[in-house]
């Protein structure tokens, strides 16, 4: 049987890696559910360049703090206001933490995701989107 556990349901694991892939790595834990006492056992996928990630976003916002969102865009120039780069994201907590809140329809998540304290170590920009 499957069914969604949350971290602190997963407290009581011992993890054991089984496969490890270029950026990321994937353990198994086995353990006790901490209410109900049964026998669990979870499966968690590790992005390993995630500290790297978070180097590369912390230069970019150092970097671009003292400047407009857009300076040396091109719409200084008189363009059209290019994409800008708000946020590098780890693949695992798009597809676990973003992508079935966005697939539901909730086209404000991901802004809200962004803008949360605890996730600026993934924006590459201060303040609020």
């Amino acid at each position: 049987m499957t069914i969604k556990l949350t971290e602190a349901d997963c407290t009581n694991v011992t993890w054991t890696v089984v496969e490890v892939a270029d950026g990321w790595r994937r353990s198994i834990g086995r353990g006790t559910h901490p209410v109900s006492g049964l026998p669990i056992e979870v499966m968690r996928t590790e992005f390993l360049a995630d500290e790297e990630l978070q180097k590369l976003n912390t230069e970019e916002r150092n970097s671009r703090d003292s400047k407009r969102w857009s300076a040396g865009s091109g719409s200084d120039k008189g363009g059209n206001m290019p994409l800008v780069r708000v946020g590098r994201i780890p693949m695992n907590k798009l597809l676990t933490e973003l992508a079935p809140k966005m697939r539901e329809g909730d086209k404000e998540h991901l802004t809200w995701w962004l803008n949360n304290e605890k996730n600026a170590a993934f924006r590459t920009r201060s303040g609020k989107l």
